[in-house]
């Protein structure tokens, strides 16, 4: 028991002189009222900056979830649209091969046209030649009766 109070005491013998030697070492600042109130300024300007900016940043985050918020809906209607480009483009390719299909037809009918048309009128050279011939025999049977 004697032994640890002599050390304890020795312990704490070295120890004075150390935290006399840290407390040599700081030195003391006056601070004058001047400079006082400009620091209390300072710190006061500090403070209310740093409000103003996390009132900025709170409105920059909610400008940033409005924002993100119109990407989403602006995405999902790139998607809508981009979906309805593909079926009108589907639907395109069908109605022009429709049209393709109808100007063949049409194409065909107007041929089929003009083919009728040729076969109509030499029918009716055919016809009108008949009947001038039937006409001219009329004639000449009266004629020679």
């Amino acid at each position: 028991m004697i032994r640890k109070l002599l050390s304890l005491l020795l312990c704490f013998w070295l120890l004075l002189p150390a935290a006399g030697i840290c407390s040599a070492a700081e030195a003391t600042y006056q601070i004058t009222e001047s400079e006082l109130t400009r620091l209390d300024q300072i710190f006061q300007q500090l403070d209310s900056n740093n409000q103003q900016l996390l009132t900025d940043l709170a409105a920059s985050k909610q400008d940033l979830a409005t924002a993100r918020q119109k990407l989403e809906q602006y995405q999902q209607d790139l998607t809508t649209l981009q979906s309805q480009l593909l079926q009108l483009r589907a639907e395109s390719m069908q109605v022009k091969m429709q049209l393709e299909a109808a100007q063949n037809s049409l194409q065909k009918a107007n041929e089929s046209l003009d083919k009728y048309e040729k076969e109509v009128k030499t029918e009716y050279r055919s016809l009108k030649l008949q009947r001038d011939l039937g006409f001219l025999a009329a004639v000449y049977f009266m004629v020679k009766k």
